[in-house]
């Protein structure tokens, strides 16, 4: 009786997860009639709900680790972000991963009700998880001296929580959090999962890398073929990496299976995917010449310059536009007093500024390189080439990059084998573009 039981109960499951994945795309209604329609995507907001700390010692320890992101003005910055596309009406916002600072269901909860009133205009919000997002072993508050255990997010835990996302699928992965909604009558959109987590609540760091699994990737491979037969151009959404967007620093950014992604994204003539996951602003043709999908990584909306992308599709081409976040047009008059919020460019520059330099004091360092002045060059220096390539402003002219080439600073940077090969990777792109792309469609 037991074992008769556990077959049906185990039937039932199957038959939801084949309920998931089999809806036909044109039973599914698209988010919109229109022929041009835009959307934005943003990446790595990190959010962290205020709830869950205060301004002691714990929090303040926390942020001198926080790799330049802001973690005092998210609110603020959300705030902006949808005062501004509810003027501006895009037909969806999409974020691709690490919405929340370390996977705290609060911070879950918190961003979610801060982007509702977008929802509530009929704008659609899309969002799929990140390597810092599920079952992450790092979840805290942070209160006075201590950094306390907090809620985790399950993978049910967020299909509740941006439950509006998943209403708009025309399809499910039943193996992962991934889904499939139709843009219009000639695009799909498919937000993939990539990101790897435990089945239950984690004592351990988040997993940096990503993989589709291969059920998910029979997933991908049937809603690729569906469009195709629907006469829909996919579009792929997901956090991790396509391709390798810094020779230095991969491991663990690119997913682990893109080889095998790139040969259904060719075979299915798929023009675009998006990312994020390296915090770096970066548009990319394969790097290997093997696939002709362009990869549109978007900086970390947590850091300078809080970016997200402005894409329209049209019938014959998709543009892709990066805009700033501006503040100060939605900033109360309480607010405008505060100089980091009123200048919160300048601000956020200068925290990522900061970072880079600390990288550059602890490794020359390391490096026995111990003359002060020698230490502020190359770490002034850093934070400048730094900045510049996670900003996606890595594109200098001969004449610039011989400027750079003889700052003080250069030559100490030098003295360390480490910093010597970044600096090769960050200085020059020699990709496309990072801030605009017009691609026109076969």
């Amino acid at each position: 009786m037991k074992v008769s039981k556990y077959l049906v109960a185990l039937f039932g499951m199957f038959l939801l997860a084949l309920g998931l994945t089999q809806v036909h795309p044109d039973h599914q209604t698209p988010l919109t009639d229109d022929a041009h329609p835009r959307i934005w995507v943003l990446s790595d907001t990190h959010f962290i709900a205020p709830s869950l700390h205060d301004e002691r010692s714990a929090y303040t320890q926390i942020k001198r680790s926080a790799a330049g992101k802001d973690m005092d003005y998210q609110p603020v910055a959300i705030h902006a972000l949808v005062q501004n596309a509810l003027k501006s009406r895009p037909t969806a916002l999409i974020i691709t991963g690490d919405v929340t600072f370390n996977g705290e269901k609060t911070s879950a909860e918190s961003l979610m009700h801060r982007l509702q009133p977008l929802v509530d205009h009929g704008i659609k919000v899309l969002i799929i998880p990140g390597n810092h997002d599920i079952y992450d072993g790092w979840a805290r508050a942070y209160k006075g001296r201590q950094q306390r255990l907090t809620e985790q997010i399950s993978p049910s835990d967020w299909r509740q929580i941006f439950h509006s996302s998943y209403e708009q699928a025309a399809a499910q992965d039943g193996n992962s959090l991934s889904y499939r909604v139709n843009l219009n009558h000639q695009y799909q959109l498919l937000l993939l999962d990539s990101n790897i987590y435990t089945i239950e609540p984690s004592n351990r760091p988040p997993n940096t890398g990503g993989k589709l699994s291969p059920q998910t990737m029979t997933w991908v491979r049937r809603q690729l073929a569906l469009g195709a037969r629907a006469h829909r151009k996919s579009i792929i959404f997901m956090h991790h990496n396509l391709y390798t967007h810094n020779e230095a620093v991969n491991q663990g950014y690119v997913l682990d299976n893109s080889d095998a992604l790139k040969k259904l994204l060719t075979r299915y003539h798929v023009p675009l995917v998006f990312s994020g996951h390296i915090h770096a602003q970066d548009i990319s043709r394969d790097p290997a010449g093997q696939c002709p999908t362009i990869e549109i990584v978007s900086g970390a909306f947590s850091i300078s310059p809080a970016s997200y992308g402005v894409v329209t599709f049209g019938p014959q081409q998709i543009t892709y536009q990066k805009q700033i976040t501006n503040l100060t047009p939605y900033l109360t008059a309480k607010q405008r007093k505060n100089p980091d919020l009123l200048h919160y460019q300048r601000y956020l520059k200068k925290l990522f500024l900061q970072d880079g330099e600390a990288l550059a004091y602890g490794d020359l360092m390391d490096n026995n390189v111990t003359n002060q002045r020698d230490l502020d060059a190359a770490a002034r220096l850093m934070g400048i080439l730094n900045w510049r390539f996670f900003t996606g402003n890595d594109h200098p002219s001969r004449a610039e990059l011989k400027r750079l080439h003889a700052d003080p600073g250069w030559s100490v940077l030098e003295r360390s084998a480490m910093l010597r090969r970044y600096l090769k990777t960050i200085v020059q792109d020699h990709n496309l573009g990072d801030q605009y792309l017009r691609l026109k469609l076969r």
